[in-house]
């Protein structure tokens, strides 16, 4: 994976935590689970592609910016 594919993991990681928020908050819990799924596949994407995965890891403990 490319830097490119990184950032638009790390993107896609972060449209899908918002959306996992929005559901916890309207009480749609299993919709909120699997958004949240789909978040990690996309974080673990965006490890796989960084050599220095110890910094995207401290990247990604923080609000990095939402959609």
């Amino acid at each position: 994976m490319t830097h490119r594919r990184r950032d638009l993991a790390l993107a896609i990681k972060s449209c899908l935590d918002s959306l996992a928020q929005d559901a916890r908050n309207n009480e749609l819990a299993e919709l909120a689970h699997f958004v949240s799924l789909a978040a990690l596949a996309a974080e673990e994407a965006a490890q796989s592609a960084d050599p220095q995965a110890n910094l995207l890891k401290a990247l990604m403990s923080g609000e990095a910016g939402h959609c």
